[in-house]
Parts: structure tokens; C-alpha cells; sequence
């Protein structure tokens, strides 16, 4: 088996499987649901990842300099604005009813899940090397 994975690559795996259950789950609920469905979907995932992206930016930099403390205020200033950012989005998108709740939620769960399906994978991998040694 392979080596377990460093922060890069995980970083990069998460963001690739949360792209492919987008694609996977939008088109589900298009071929099994409706197109409004679908919409939702795609919506929250968009958001989700959006917003899952902007949180690597702000945390890359904010430690880029090794050995260098960030500023407590400006940390918590970019994420709690990231965080009424992505609030915004998601009331607009429920005020105006572009999407299905039930969709837009699933759509939403789209990182956690590659979160959770990555992080099983290498918690394979780790019990895997544990018993072969």
C-alpha cells in the first residue's frame, strides 16, 4: 500500500473528491429528481466549495512566513467575513427560493463529505500499515 499522505496532497484530494460528488450529486438529482433539485444541489455546492477555498487562501496566508505569529484580529476580521459572506449566499439563495431546501442542504454537505470519505480512506491506510509491521 502507499505511504500516507501529506498535507498537499490530502488538501488536494479533498477539494478533487468534493468537485466529483458535485458533479455526481447534481446530476442525480437531475436524472432522478427535477432540474430544481438540481439547481440546489449545484447551488450549495458551489457555496460549500467557494467557501472551503477562500478558508485555504486566508489560512495560507496567514501562515506563509514560518515563525511569524498572525494577528489575532485581522485572523478572526477575514474569517468572520468569509463566514457573513457565505451567510449572505445562503439566505439569498433561500429569500428567493432559487433552491429546494432539501437540496441546497445536501448541496452544502458536499465538503464535509469529501472531508469525511478522504480522512476514512487514510484512516484505512494507517490500520492497514499498522498491521503489517
Amino acid at each position: 500500500m502507499r505511504d500516507i499522505l501529506p498535507s498537499e496532497k490530502l488538501l488536494w484530494r479533498i477539494e478533487w473528491v468534493g468537485g466529483l460528488l458535485l458533479v455526481v450529486m447534481t446530476a442525480g438529482a437531475w436524472i432522478f429528481f427535477s432540474l430544481q433539485m438540481a439547481v440546489g444541489v449545484f447551488l450549495g455546492g458551489a457555496i460549500a466549495t467557494s467557501s472551503f477555498q477562500v478558508l485555504k487562501w486566508q489560512l495560507r496566508k496567514a501562515f506563509q512566513t514560518p515563525g511569524k505569529i498572525p494577528r489575532k484580529g485581522g485572523l478572526f476580521a477575514s474569517y468572520y467575513a468569509r463566514f457573513l459572506g457565505t451567510l449572505f449566499l445562503v439566505f439569498v439563495v433561500m429569500y428567493y427560493g432559487w433552491a429546494n431546501p432539501i437540496a441546497f442542504v445536501v448541496g452544502l454537505s458536499v465538503v464535509i463529505l469529501s472531508i469525511v470519505m478522504v480522512g476514512g480512506l487514510e484512516y484505512l491506510v494507517m490500520l492497514s500499515k499498522r498491521g503489517d509491521s
